[in-house]
């Protein structure tokens, strides 16, 4: 029995290193490109069921951590910036919260092992509200990461729907808006450029010194919780 019980430790740890690793692979190579669904879109576009089915496609990318920042150039090519905004944050925010609960039941062992140690403790005490909104922010930064990191460090799940949440409306929000009127200006040049990439960082860094001011405040009242 106990070699059973190692040997399924072994498979869900290998199952969660390959999950991560093709996701990153696919998230720097773009292998998934929006064409092949927007090739789809033209034929069903008018269907009823067709932003359920995007909704779920980016939920499904997102929960096994493969690259699907790919819907927001979707969204925003097939939908204004609201409902395009809607739709991403929507699906990546179910598909955040599953890539969380998967990602803590494949590494369930594993945590057990090294909860104690000194480095786990580290980022554990870091993975905050500031922190996480701020990760969330930055442009091109894989959000499998954050997912199954929060799903390891067992982030308090709240603060982890709430980050990702404003995570994705801004990031979508920013994408939709370009891409459309790159589309009604019938050229795509700039889609990712200056114009999404500082209101982002400008983002991070607000919440990052949220954090700095939190952290000043504790210390000059030794009132106040930390």
């Amino acid at each position: 029995m106990i070699t059973i019980s190692k040997s399924i430790k072994s498979y869900k740890l290998i199952i969660f290193g390959l999950l991560i690793l093709i996701g990153i692979v696919l998230h720097q190579t773009g292998y998934f490109k929006e064409q092949f669904f927007l090739e789809i879109a033209e034929t069903h576009l008018d269907k009823w069921w067709f932003i359920p089915l995007l909704i779920l496609i980016t939920t499904s990318l997102y929960a096994f951590a493969l690259p699907g920042s790919v819907m927001y150039i979707v969204a925003g090519f097939l939908y204004k910036p609201f409902p395009a905004t809607l739709i991403v944050v929507a699906g990546g925010v179910s598909g955040a919260v599953a890539a969380y609960y998967l990602s803590g039941f494949l590494s369930k062992g594993t945590r057990t092992r090294i909860q104690s140690s000194r480095a786990f403790s580290i980022i554990q005490k870091h993975s905050d509200f500031a922190m996480l909104g701020a990760v969330r922010m930055l442009p091109g930064f894989p959000h499998s990461i954050i997912n199954y990191g929060s799903g390891i460090l067992k982030t308090p799940l709240f603060i982890f729907i709430i980050t990702a949440t404003t995570g994705f409306a801004a990031k979508g929000y920013l994408y939709a808006t370009a891409i459309h009127q790159a589309t009604r200006i019938d050229k795509e040049e700039g889609v990712g450029g200056l114009e999404m990439t500082i209101p982002l960082i400008l983002l991070a860094l607000l919440f990052l010194l949220s954090k700095i001011l939190r952290k000043k405040l504790s210390e000059s009242d030794p009132t106040q919780e930390k």
